[in-house]
């Protein structure tokens, strides 16, 4: 019970520690750096009674063309975004989504 207790406070750590992306191959090759003798098929059952599952990410996706012929407003604002006076400075972003 001691080793078992042991075993998912490590593996609660390296799940925390790697931004909660690692599943249970990449913990079971951690713990066996360790000097642990587990196999990857314990960790996941441990994972799972823990309720820890990996988060799995997207991969980058380029969405904004910059080769085109549209004008290109100066940057006048100059990331001095403190103005003195109300409604001198009105800025806005377009956020795209990729479908």
């Amino acid at each position: 019970m001691q080793r078992r207790n042991t075993i998912n406070e490590r593996i609660s750590l390296i799940y925390f520690e790697s931004k909660q992306r690692y599943g249970s191959p990449r913990i079971t090759l951690e713990l066996q750096s360790l000097g642990y003798k587990i196999s990857r098929i314990t960790v996941a059952k441990y994972m799972k009674q823990l309720g820890l599952r990996s988060k799995l990410s997207k991969k980058f996706k380029v969405i904004t063309n910059s080769n085109h012929n549209y004008l290109i407003v100066e940057n006048v604002l100059n990331r001095e975004f403190v103005v003195k006076t109300p409604s001198k400075v009105w800025v806005s972003d377009i956020t795209y989504s990729a479908s």
